[in-house]
């Protein structure tokens, strides 16, 4: 790494629009609260969602029933999550890119957990 230019070993997502589309009820779920609590302008991407995803829950106005069902899903996210992070800063791609798969398969499990009235739900809040 030179002294101006920086290397770095990152991950984003490309178009935030996936993100609702793959996760409808996590993503209702998580950016309701948002819009109410957090920063304007915030990114709405995997990491994001990811990151915000057990706050939210605890947070937010959901039924007890539905809160116990999905806070072990949300925890297994948060930890995909920090361990991909981990990844990233010890250089190792490789690691974060088979960890982003698993996180991206646990936001799906998680998805299909949630009530399908969630959206209708999170939208009135």
């Amino acid at each position: 790494m030179g002294k101006i230019l920086q290397i770095r070993v990152g991950a984003w997502t490309y178009n935030e629009d996936e993100v609702t589309a793959a996760w409808p009820k996590l993503s209702a779920l998580v950016w309701s609260e948002l819009d109410q609590w957090g920063p304007s302008g915030m990114k709405r991407g995997v990491t994001e969602l990811a990151e915000h995803l057990p706050d939210a829950l605890r947070f937010a106005d959901v039924p007890k029933e539905t809160r116990k069902i999905l806070e072990p899903g949300a925890r297994r996210v948060a930890e995909l999550l920090s361990a991909m992070r981990s990844a990233l800063a010890d250089w190792d791609p490789r690691r974060a890119n088979a960890l982003s798969d698993d996180l991206e398969e646990a936001l799906t499990e998680l998805e299909t957990l949630a009530p399908a009235d969630f959206i209708e739900r999170m939208n009135r809040t």
